[in-house]
């Protein structure tokens, strides 16, 4: 009999279905660092996309193109200069749709948050390589700790709203921070779609970025046994993953999370 393992090996090796790269990144929230080819333009780019990558895909492309209409050529000079009087006026009356709607005061109290770190150390990577735990859940912590202690203005509400500080949960707190472990396969895997910049956190050290598809997959393949979808599901499916390739356990993201919607479709192969 075949084990969950061997399984997702085989999906691997099949290939994930994209025809190429570039029509991948047209409909995926990774196209939008992809625009860009300064480091700093990128990561900023990057963090900003993978933030909002909550909800169904055409809420997620729509509410970015917004918010990115505001950063112009070079988004990290553009948050540097961050004027959020200026991005909730173009965000007036906007909603992104998401399991729990998130309004265009909520984007501009994030987006405040990121540009007070980005002008306090210059880069967010910089923020992330101060902790003193070099692991995904260590540099996370560490960087969105930092965001949610950020002073916000009157003209911003003063205080995170309750929707902000939940897209800002860190592991700390237990959650399975897929967003944000997307992020940083973003950002230290390098291939066709991801960027490789972070070589001082490295590919061993990164966590599968958990979500209903991918969960779902996991379990089918028996890769966890675990019921809720938290950190510590993501950090066993993660470690199960490292019998298969212990330098670069994440690369199985991307047929786990197509293997999971053959499976809500009822299409999958084994």
């Amino acid at each position: 009999m075949t084990s969950g393992l061997e399984r997702l090996q085989l999906l691997y090796e099949a290939g994930n279905k994209r025809s190429s790269p570039e029509e991948f990144f047209v409909s995926d929230p990774i196209g939008f660092p992809k625009r860009f080819r300064e480091k700093r333009d990128i990561e900023t780019a990057a963090f900003i996309a993978a933030m909002f990558a909550i909800g169904p895909r055409y809420a997620i492309l729509r509410s970015l193109e917004k918010v990115f209409a505001q950063l112009g050529n070079s988004p990290y000079k553009s948050m540097l200069n961050f004027d959020y009087r200026l991005m909730l006026k173009s965000l007036d009356g906007h909603v992104q749709f998401a399991y729990k709607n998130i309004t265009g005061l909520d984007i501009a109290q994030i987006l405040f948050s990121i540009a007070s770190v980005l002008q306090k150390g210059g880069a967010l990577e910089k923020k992330m390589m101060q902790a003193g735990e070099r692991t995904s859940h260590g540099v996370l912590t560490a960087l969105l700790e930092e965001l949610k202690s950020v002073d916000l203005p009157a003209g911003l509400g003063g205080a995170l709203s309750p929707r902000a500080r939940a897209l800002l949960a860190s592991p700390r707190e237990g959650s399975a921070c897929k967003r944000m472990n997307m992020f940083l396969r973003w950002m230290t895997r390098k291939d066709d779609i991801d960027f490789g910049f972070y070589d001082w956190l490295g590919t061993d050290k990164l966590i599968i970025p958990l979500d209903v598809n991918v969960s779902r997959a996991a379990r089918k393949l028996k890769l966890t046994r675990r019921k809720t979808d938290n950190w510590k599901t993501a950090s066993e499916i993660t470690e199960r993953l490292k019998s298969l390739d212990p330098i670069d356990p994440v690369k199985y993201d991307v047929p786990l999370f197509l293997y999971g919607i053959e499976l809500r479709k009822g299409t999958h192969a084994f």
